[in-house]
């Protein structure tokens, strides 16, 4: 082949070559002369409504808005009430709340107290009788769930206990911890309170979230007397807790020797082997069983 023909088809080849080379330079820098696809256009005005969904988006996940606090606020005068019963002025109290009937009587104060619930566990009857008659909400809680009803039982003021439960207050509302009014009675030990509670539908038998039972509650604080107004309303004895352990080992668990001697005599065995390293800890064992294991199954 002549030379000089060869040297044209080369120069033809790398002048083709190079326009394809900018041919596909300018498709990737620009599509549009190149594809049926056009450029993007910018976003309309309601397409910004997405964006701000997003930011709205972005500050739920960064803990925004659910980590407010939207109580609602005391105004001055219901802050300068609670002041008053914070600060143990009932009869000062008592006035403010007769003369003034614009005060939202169910805000709690930064605290988390409620006027009901300072009077109730206080003991305050009269007070407690204007909230009730005001209408004043009855089971709000207080920090940790402490209803005004389970304050009043847990200090015995059984009158008030009356009142609240006559008005129509959950006898079996719990606490965070799932206390009832009722544990929280026997914890401290007021049998009167005990024995008024069941008679308005108060579950004996109601567990807390350590598993436990009133009777249980009232047998780890060595409350004898507790004990036994359980047991006139009927609840027995050797009824066990969640982990199947009884009121002997609650009274061995807290050091209440005198507890764990009274509830042997009634006949309550030693559930566990742990039961009874705790009993023989303390030489708990009541006269006439000269080892409290032989109770032992």
């Amino acid at each position: 082949m002549n030379p000089n023909r060869l040297l044209c088809l080369a120069a033809c080849s790398m002048g083709m070559m190079g326009a394809v080379v900018q041919a596909r330079s300018l498709a990737l820098a620009d599509p549009t002369p190149w594809s049926d696809f056009p450029a993007a256009a910018a976003p309309a005005p309601d397409a910004l409504q997405g964006l701000a969904v997003h930011e709205s988006f972005r500050a739920i996940v960064q803990e925004g808005p659910w980590r407010a606090d939207h109580r609602p606020v005391q105004t001055a005068a219901e802050q300068r009430w609670m002041a008053d019963l914070q600060a143990g002025r009932w009869a000062q109290a008592l006035a403010t709340l007769k003369s003034d009937h614009g005060m939202r009587l169910g805000v709690p104060d930064a605290s988390g107290a409620t006027g009901l619930g300072l009077a109730a566990r206080a003991g305050q009857l009269d007070l407690v009788r204007e909230l009730i008659r005001q209408g004043a909400p009855l089971d709000t809680p207080a920090l940790h769930g402490l209803t005004p009803l389970a304050a009043a039982a847990a200090e015995g003021h059984d009158l008030v206990v009356h009142d609240l439960l006559r008005a129509g207050a959950q006898v079996n509302a719990r606490t965070h911890q799932g206390q009832t009014p009722l544990h929280m009675a026997a914890e401290a030990g007021r049998s009167r309170t005990i024995a008024l509670l069941l008679r308005h539908g108060a579950a004996p038998q109601a567990l807390n979230k350590e598993g436990r039972m009133p009777l249980h509650q009232a047998a780890y604080r060595g409350h004898v007397q507790a004990l036994q107004a359980l047991v006139q309303a009927g609840q027995p004895l050797a009824v066990p807790d969640a982990h199947g352990l009884n009121a002997v080992h609650a009274a061995a668990l807290g050091n209440q020797p005198d507890t764990v001697a009274w509830l042997r005599r009634q006949g309550v065995p030693v559930p566990s082997l742990l039961s009874q390293v705790l009993i023989d800890q303390m030489g708990a064992c009541p006269p006439g069983l000269p080892a409290c294991v032989q109770a032992l199954p």
